[in-house]
């Protein structure tokens, strides 16, 4: 492993576990002190991360830990859309007649529901199975391609849940996950699949918007108590 993926890995996981929140600056001197390396390897590890949509550079503000706007919501849900409909179609389109989901899916499924249960609080391991759940119907698919460009999705989709966890408690989690994953086992899977995809899209630019009294809502908003 080279530095600059060091470096990169590193700020990945404090991102997608939270430690580093949304809009959160990047400083280039801050961080050769923390790893003990040349400015020119976290530039590079930076860029990295831009690459997978979880850091932005600014002109005069310099890299920051990505926000989403709500038109970032709203493109991220297409593309995302487009491959995972896809693949629950081909999936339906090659399953038998009222066959069940694949083995797989159902395992991802059952793993999802037993960190959501167990361990409510680890909203990272909650995260990673969620993640790992999608991606499994994709790839149950059985297409290369559109296992590759949900795969390059992986990243983002994490800082996505991210910003979801205060309006997405494991238990509606487990529900919609369960709904979803039966559907897929009839004709009504890839409505299913829109449906749900559309409501996350929904809640974080829900969350997003002005509450009562003129304050934003959401992960960046003005704390009103203690």
């Amino acid at each position: 492993m080279t530095a600059v993926d060091a470096v990169a890995d590193a700020l990945r996981e404090d991102i997608l576990d939270g430690r580093l929140g949304a809009d959160e600056p990047l400083r280039e001197t801050a961080l050769t002190a923390r790893f003990g390396v040349n400015r020119h390897t976290v530039r590079a590890a930076l860029q990295a991360l831009a690459a997978e949509r979880l850091v932005t550079f600014e002109a005069y503000r310099g890299a920051r830990v990505r926000s989403f706007s709500d038109a970032d919501v709203l493109a991220l849900m297409e593309y995302r859309t487009a491959i995972e409909a896809e693949a629950v179609r081909l999936l339906r389109a090659r399953a038998e007649p009222s066959s069940r989901p694949p083995d797989s899916i159902i395992a991802a499924n059952d793993s999802l529901r037993r960190i959501c249960i167990d361990r409510p609080g680890d909203h990272r391991a909650i995260e990673v199975a969620h993640a790992e759940l999608h991606h499994t119907i994709v790839a149950a698919a059985g297409s290369p391609r559109l296992s590759e460009a949900h795969a390059g999705l992986l990243a983002e989709l994490g800082l996505f849940m991210v910003q979801l966890r205060s309006v997405l408690p494991p238990e509606e989690l487990i529900d919609q996950h369960d709904r979803l994953v039966h559907a897929l086992s009839g004709d009504h899977g890839e409505a299913e699949l829109r449906a749900h995809l559309a409501h996350s899209a929904e809640q974080l630019i829900a969350l997003r918007r002005p509450a009562p009294g003129g304050i934003r809502s959401g992960p960046c908003a003005t704390p009103s108590g203690p």
